[in-house]
């Protein structure tokens, strides 16, 4: 009697792994959990100034923070001449919302911003911020000039490679003292170019069918999970026989 009621015990003191999360979240000051996104876009000609896309999402970015009232958004914004790159840490509600408004940007007649967009990852409870904030940088590189990018490594292993780039570029920039930052940003293409994601890969990464835009994105994300199983296609439907004592 005495084991049975210690057991119960500690089975009502025991924390779920959603209360040791939350807690963890309440220590280091965190309203909700943690999440990345990165994807690419091919800018749309109608875009005069880049300048235009940075501005788009700090206004964006209020817009939701003021909307949700979860985790401020955090991150880097790559401009190159023909598409851009784009890591964003925040909450899981910020994320979707910048994911629908990509179908947006890309369906404004002669106000769009982009043409086309794919979604190379999103990484569930982050535990913690790589980027202090976001910011964003058109970089003063040459337009490509190949019209394909040639390889033999398959998606499964690029798309990692250009997550690694971006998260070694925020682990570079973090090292940064701050009176140095800005002018670091300001020549990335000079002082890390191994640290940026080729311009030509992004064109080849765009193109690709197995990375997700964000509707088809979207369509799964929204869609109820719902498997067929093998036996469910047979009739009669399969009977089990339990054998009997």
């Amino acid at each position: 009697m005495a084991e049975t009621k210690a057991d119960s015990m500690y089975e009502s003191n025991r924390l779920t792994l959603l209360e040791v999360i939350e807690e963890r979240n309440r220590a280091l000051n965190r309203k909700a959990l943690l999440h990345r996104l990165v994807y690419i876009a091919r800018l749309s000609d109608q875009l005069d100034d880049k300048r235009d896309l940075g501005a788009h999402y700090e206004k964006k970015f209020k817009q939701w923070q003021s909307h949700f009232q979860g985790e401020g958004a955090t991150g880097m914004l790559l401009v190159y001449p023909n598409h851009y790159v784009h890591l964003v840490e925040s909450s899981s509600e910020m994320l979707m919302a910048l994911i629908r408004d990509l179908g947006t940007m890309e369906v404004t007649g002669d106000q769009a911003l982009i043409s086309q967009s794919k979604v190379l990852v999103i990484s569930s409870n982050v535990p913690t911020r790589l980027f202090s904030q976001w910011s964003f940088r058109v970089l003063n590189l040459p337009a490509s000039r190949l019209e394909e990018y040639e390889t033999s490594e398959p998606i499964q292993s690029l798309a990692p490679e250009c997550l690694a780039l971006m998260l070694k570029l925020g682990a570079y920039l973090a090292k940064q003292p701050k009176v140095t930052l800005k002018n670091v940003m300001d020549s990335l293409h000079e002082k890390v170019p191994d640290l940026l994601i080729p311009q030509d890969l992004i064109g080849f990464l765009l193109q690709s069918t197995d990375l997700c835009s964000p509707k088809e994105f979207l369509n799964r994300y929204d869609k109820p999970l719902d498997i067929v199983l093998d036996s469910e296609l047979v009739w009669p439907l399969p009977t089990k026989n339990f054998p009997l004592n």
